[in-house]
């Protein structure tokens, strides 16, 4: 969901449990279970790869988000109570300074996976949640694109997640969608018009 590995990043079971210093069976069974949601695609060594993210994916994946993770976000803005709205603003506030500063994107970029979901959970629907966890899990190897670009002046505007945050706050669900939109936009857009990135596999 971070991004952390390459698109066509193979990951062998040994190799795997390893990094992460446990045994093979349950990475096994991740990797099984990853590969169910489409994060990994099955290889004919019984490795998995992480896909590689050709144009029509990524235009896939960024439209199923835009309908999923809006139409939480519509829920959520009447359910919402204060008490989350001070959770997301203090990270909004964590998320704004991280993206100011280089060489904290990656925490920027797991604040920004809390705030999303801390949001979503408020949509009460386990279903809708089970789909947007299935959809960062895809939307991993354009992540790792995204990051590159928040080192440079393209990087996105700290004002994003205030406005989401404010949106909510005023029970204004269709602003609240579209300052949505925007920051699920923001590298989908960039990343359109890039030059051939290597971590998204020739996109």
């Amino acid at each position: 969901m971070r991004g952390d590995y390459l698109a066509g990043q193979v990951l062998g079971i040994q190799d795997t449990a390893n990094a992460l210093n446990t045994s093979m069976m349950p990475v096994r069974e991740a990797l099984r279970r990853l590969a169910a949601q489409r994060a990994l695609e099955p290889m004919k060594s019984r490795s998995m790869r992480v896909p590689l993210m050709s144009p029509e994916r990524l235009e896939d994946i960024w439209r199923t988000r835009l309908l999923i993770e809006g139409a939480a976000i519509e829920r959520a803005t009447a359910r919402i109570d204060a008490a989350g709205i001070r959770t997301l603003r203090g990270l909004a506030q964590k998320i704004g300074v991280a993206l100011g500063t280089p060489n904290r994107v990656a925490a920027g970029l797991e604040q920004n996976q809390v705030f999303h979901f801390t949001l979503y959970e408020y949509a009460e629907s386990p279903t809708m949640l089970a789909i947007i966890e299935s959809l960062w899990l895809q939307s991993g190897p354009y992540l790792r694109a995204a990051r590159e670009l928040m080192h440079s002046p393209a990087r996105p505007s700290r004002a994003t997640h205030d406005s989401i945050v404010e949106a909510l706050e005023r029970r204004d669900a269709a602003a609240a969608r579209a300052a949505l939109e925007l920051d699920i936009s923001w590298a989908f857009d960039r990343l359109r018009t890039a030059e051939p990135v290597p971590a998204l596999g020739g996109l």
